[in-house]
């Protein structure tokens, strides 16, 4: 009966373990930053308004006016955003992921205009724009 009561809790021992794995394994899959749609930042700007976000997409213009002010558009599957930027412009048609922040909603005719000013831009499986 020792060796049974043993092979028991060995067996209990190891079902703790795959069972600690597993929940670190979903943990971590759901506790990674996935993107926000921009159609939710859009939709809801008050919500977003002043906390960090990211986004991801691809770049469909650019404009820079000398150092002072450089901005792009950014579209994903759901809309495009304007994102101000100090950074150097990302290539037009480059897929970036941008983490920055909804500054400010204003309405400008009858458009309201979202600025999302970022912290940094990464270009899809490449190093952080400079």
């Amino acid at each position: 009966m020792g060796a049974i009561a043993m092979a028991r809790k060995v067996i209990i021992g190891v079902l703790i373990i795959i069972v600690l794995a597993i929940a670190g394994g979903v943990w971590y899959y759901f506790s990674r930053g996935r993107p926000t749609t921009i159609e939710k930042i859009l939709s809801h700007p008050s919500e977003y308004q002043g906390k960090t976000v990211t986004i991801e997409g691809e770049v469909t213009d650019r404009t820079g006016f000398f150092v002072v002010l450089k901005f792009f558009k950014l579209k994903d599957k759901t809309g495009e955003i304007t994102v101000v930027t100090k950074k150097t412009l990302p290539e037009i048609r480059s897929t970036v992921s941008v983490k920055g922040k909804i500054d400010e909603a204003f309405p400008l005719g009858d458009q309201k205009l979202l600025i999302f000013v970022e912290e940094s831009i990464e270009k899809k499986g490449q190093e952080q724009v400079k």
